[in-house]
């Protein structure tokens, strides 16, 4: 399992639970955007060193891969 798929059903437990305060919701909110913020913040800067040969092995040009790590850590 993803650590993506295991903070959304974390967060869907956290919703649904009346007996969790409204405060600690916000917060496992915000550590799960922080968390992903750093994943993503990571992959991209790994992708900018991956070697062309790589990337058409993964399906994905030079030029898409420069687009992708340029991204701001905050945007999809």
């Amino acid at each position: 399992m993803t650590t993506q798929a295991l903070t959304k059903d974390l967060l869907l437990e956290l919703n649904s639970a009346d007996r969790v305060p409204a405060l600690a919701r916000v917060l496992v909110y915000l550590a799960t955007v922080v968390t992903n913020w750093s994943i993503r913040s990571r992959t991209r800067k790994h992708l900018a060193a991956v070697p062309d040969c790589i990337l058409r092995d993964i399906g994905l040009t030079p030029g898409q891969a420069k687009a992708e790590s340029r991204k701001p850590f905050w945007q999809l």
